[in-house]
């Protein structure tokens, strides 16, 4: 494994040195750590420095978390978020695809985080980052989060969609089909439930343990208990989502 070099940018000097003690000592792979106690300061070191990974506190004096990216053009880092609760910026994160922990950090949240990251690097392009990041930042200028725009990060790239343009999904153990209005079907190496987390409250529903569907696509529900959706897809209900659904649909 190839060294990883880690930047961590927290005003907090307490919760900063927290966590490069925590990945020190509890993240076992060649690493390089950093520690900034301002974004400026982070700023001047990124063309030396170079870092694949940064650690970044959202709410900072000055400069927050999403003002750094911004004036980090020529960046070739992936991040993963620092935050307290902040529910917008948290869902805005989640819409794109990227990850965050909430403070104070608990360690297996950090060495998933971590592991993420080095699962998706071994894939993902750096032009890829940056696109999720450019999505975060559009998605943070909305006045509403019904206008996210919903990255999908796959092999073949990243995609942006409106939830309108998302017929349902069918979850597959870790991944995660999604099927859409105007394009082929997608698989994600995310779960039914994280989408699930994120979209209910975008007429999104969960009527079955595989499946996550968009009200706004339901045609029918058949006698055989099942919902017909737009481009004719035909979806199973639970038994025990079936009444709810039925009151919706029936």
């Amino acid at each position: 494994m190839s060294l990883l070099k880690i930047l961590i940018v927290d005003d907090e000097e307490a919760a900063g040195n927290v966590l490069k003690v925590l990945i020190e000592k509890h993240v076992p792979i060649p690493k390089e750590i950093m520690y900034c106690h301002s974004p400026e300061e982070a700023l001047a070191l990124l063309p030396r420095f170079q870092p694949g990974l940064i650690m970044l506190d959202i709410e900072m004096p000055g400069m927050n978390g999403f003002d750094f990216l911004n004036k980090a053009v020529d960046w070739q880092f992936d991040v993963i978020f620092t935050t307290a609760y902040d529910k917008y910026a948290i869902k805005a994160i989640r819409f794109s695809a990227l990850d965050y922990l909430l403070k104070p950090v608990d360690l297996v949240d950090l060495q998933n985080a971590i592991n993420r990251h080095i699962i998706k690097s071994g894939y993902q392009e750096k032009k890829q980052q940056q696109q999720l990041v450019s999505n975060l930042l559009t998605n943070l200028q909305q006045k509403s989060t019904e206008d996210f725009k919903l990255s999908v990060s796959v092999k073949e790239g990243v995609f942006l969609f409106d939830t309108k343009d998302i017929i349902c999904m069918e979850g597959m153990n870790n991944y995660t089909k999604l099927f859409f209005t105007n394009q082929k079907p997608l698989l994600v190496a995310r779960t039914l439930k994280e989408y699930e987390d994120i979209l209910t409250e975008h007429k999104f529903l969960r009527i079955h343990k595989s499946f996550l569907v968009n009200k706004m696509h339901v045609k029918k529900l058949d006698n055989m208990g099942s919902l017909w959706l737009t481009q004719d897809i035909t979806v199973p209900v639970s038994r025990r989502k079936k009444g709810e659904v039925t009151a919706l649909f029936g």
